[in-house]
């Protein structure tokens, strides 16, 4: 997958490693650790005691009765979940990602909304949960939750990738159902370094009435520093 990077970007380019040594490096404290003497002789081998006497061997003890014919068995229903719902996923591309500006002086309170562009590249649908539309809709931004039962669990893994500007940013990972207060947030971490990174993260929904089944999701993200975010592509499934 292609992603365009900004040009103008304040950070030079170098691995991972090296930051951390760059950091390690800079610290102008000194360590000091305790050296260990010699080690001593080693001491004689003792003895081998001698052999214990062998116990007696236990008496066979008496054969079980023969069970009792069981009855057959009721053929189980073909039910997954209690919410009837068939599993299912989908993968999401965004074949045309755009660079999301994040910060505490962007979108609402610091959350920035993220979205897929899934128009070709490696888009698959081709395991939805059978009778399913579109997991995610392009038009509205949106997870499309309408045609899963009320009671289903949906699992969403977010592969993103951030630039960070200053050293010790905290990320936030949230996915806006239609009460606020019942949607799934996620601590990333904080970032030491300045940096590309690159990561996945997971959430769990649960369908649990109507109100959610027909909102659906939106992915939103916020960091305390400025950043820049590009959401590479979405798996979503259905039990």
């Amino acid at each position: 997958m292609a992603i365009s990077k900004s040009m103008d970007s304040p950070i030079k380019k170098s691995t991972y490693a090296s930051k951390v040594e760059d950091s390690q490096y800079s610290e102008n404290t000194l360590s000091f650790l305790p050296v260990p003497g010699p080690q001593g002789p080693v001491g004689p081998k003792g003895d081998q005691g001698p052999q214990g006497i062998q116990g007696e061997r236990g008496e066979k003890g008496e054969q079980g009765k023969p069970g009792k014919d069981g009855k057959n068995g009721i053929d189980g229903k073909s039910v997954l979940s209690p919410s009837e719902q068939q599993i299912g996923w989908g993968y999401y591309e965004n074949i045309s990602p755009i660079q999301k500006r994040t910060g505490i002086d962007q979108g609402q309170d610091g959350w920035v909304t993220l979205y897929i562009n899934n128009v070709g590249g490696n888009t698959n649908e081709k395991f939805l949960p059978k009778g399913n539309v579109s997991l995610w809709n392009s038009t509205t931004r949106k997870f499309n939750f309408k045609t899963l039962n009320i009671g289903s669990i949906i699992t969403i893994r977010y592969n993103l990738i951030l630039t960070t500007y200053s050293n010790n940013t905290e990320v936030w990972l949230k996915t806006l159902l239609a009460e606020d207060y019942n949607s799934p947030i996620s601590y990333v971490g904080n970032l030491k370094y300045q940096y590309d990174y690159e990561f996945s993260v997971d959430q769990n929904i649960f369908i649990h009435d109507q109100k959610v089944q027909n909102f659906g999701g939106i992915p939103q993200i916020r960091t305390d520093n400025p950043c820049e975010v590009i959401l590479g592509s979405v798996y979503i499934s259905v039990s």
